[in-house]
Order: C-alpha cells, then sequence, then structure tokens
C-alpha cells in the first residue's frame, strides 16, 4: 500500500462524478462539493475525471469553481481553459458497435449525442453477453454502473489524467486519484496516490491505497482527509 502523503506533497486531485462525487441517484453530496472547493481555494487543482460527455462535466466543472483540466469519455477526450484535445479514436468503438446491434438490441445513452470517442449503452445491457459478442473485435468494454462503454482499446481515464498533469506542468505521481468503479481502477492504480470510497467495485479497492469506509460523498472527505487536503 502507498504510503501516506505528507503535507503539500499532493500537487493535484482527479475526482470520478458518478458514485463518488454522487449518489446512486446521481445526486451530488454538497459537503464533498464543499471540500473539494476549499481544498481548489488551497491552491490544490481538482480535476474531474468521468465517464461522462465533455459538455457534462465541463458544466458542472466550471459551476463548482474547479480549474483543473476536466477529463471526459474515460479520457477520450481532456479540455482545459476551453482548449480541447482529442485522445480516443471512435471508428472502432463504432465499428464494434454497428456489429452488436445485429447480434442484440444495445440502445445508446441519451448524452451519445454529445458523445465523441466512444459508445455509451445504457445499463440494462448484459455486459457480459456485449463482451462476448465483440471478443474478437479490437475495443475494451467496461461498465461503471451507470452504463456500458464500447472504447478504443487501452483507453482509460488515467491517460486523460496524464494529459491533464502535461497541461499543469506536474507529474502523475504528483497526482491523487478518487473514484468508484472498473473505469476508475487504472487512474487509481497508476496515480502517486489512490482512493477508493466505500462503495467502490472490488478491484478498484485492491488498487488504492486507501479505501474509505463512507461511501460516495463522505469516502470522498474521508479521502482528502487521508491525503492531507483536509483536517480530520
Amino acid at each position: 500500500m502507498m504510503r501516506r502523503p505528507e503535507p503539500g506533497e499532493v500537487k493535484a486531485v482527479a475526482v470520478d462524478i458518478d458514485g463518488t462525487l454522487s449518489d446512486d441517484s446521481r445526486r451530488l453530496d454538497l459537503q464533498a462539493i464543499a471540500g473539494l472547493r476549499k481544498v481548489q481555494d488551497s491552491g490544490v487543482p481538482v480535476m474531474l475525471a468521468s465517464g461522462n460527455v465533455l459538455p457534462i462535466a465541463y458544466a458542472l466543472s466550471n459551476y463548482l469553481g474547479l480549474t483543473g483540466p476536466i477529463v471526459a469519455e474515460n479520457g477520450g477526450i481532456v479540455s482545459h481553459q476551453q482548449k480541447i484535445w482529442k485522445l480516443g479514436d471512435p471508428a472502432k468503438p463504432m465499428r464494434a458497435y454497428e456489429h452488436l446491434k445485429t447480434w442484440m438490441t444495445a440502445e445508446r445513452l441519451f448524452t451519445d449525442k454529445w458523445r465523441e470517442t466512444e459508445i455509451g449503452l445504457k445499463k440494462d445491457v448484459s455486459l457480459e453477453e456485449v463482451k462476448r459478442v465483440l471478443r474478437d473485435f479490437d475495443v475494451d468494454v467496461q461498465t461503471t454502473g451507470w452504463a456500458v462503454h464500447i472504447m478504443q482499446k487501452g483507453m482509460n481515464k488515467f491517460l486523460g489524467v496524464k494529459k491533464g498533469c502535461e497541461l499543469l506542468g506536474i507529474s502523475p505521481k504528483q497526482v491523487a486519484a478518487i473514484g468508484d468503479s472498473d473505469n476508475d481502477e487504472m487512474m487509481i492504480r497508476e496515480c502517486g496516490w489512490g482512493v477508493a470510497v466505500g462503495n467502490a467495485f472490488d478491484g478498484t479497492k485492491k488498487a488504492a491505497s486507501f479505501v474509505a469506509k463512507e461511501s460516495d460523498g463522505a469516502g470522498v472527505l474521508e479521502g482528502l482527509a487521508w491525503l492531507r487536503l483536509l483536517d480530520e
């Protein structure tokens, strides 16, 4: 397990939204938001790292008063200071989805009208069946608990966080990542410190430096305190 950081050692925070800052009804935890604002105001940039589309993540980041780069579409798109970098290629996910539709009903998310680098399917689709049908395609299939994502092979939030670090002039080893789902596992493992909230998937917990006892936003606050970014 990664050692606990010293005060001032964490230079940025990357935090998931759904199931981390929000509960299972997608209601944001206002105390967790207040905690992140305090971290931001102390001079530590906060990056939202989401599987959601950029327009939603961008709006949320702005209205929460965050200044860090925004990682959307599981690392496929990064935005900072109204500039955009597309890291993901939608060609292979789209071909895989066209094939999938010949085998099963797989309805895309409402927000996919804005999705640019991957395919998002409604969560009622069978993850295992999607993986089986697409096993010969060069794509990754992951679930967040909110959707099933078909992504370019190797695409993940950590790649987006790495780009965000480049824009901030810091190393990923100076970043603390907080999340709950499969699509958070890589950034939690590869960043300097990883925090899994109490409701996190087992694989995400195993990848973490610290596992909070509390779920969702309360777990975020617990993690920020462990990171020495908030008072305990």
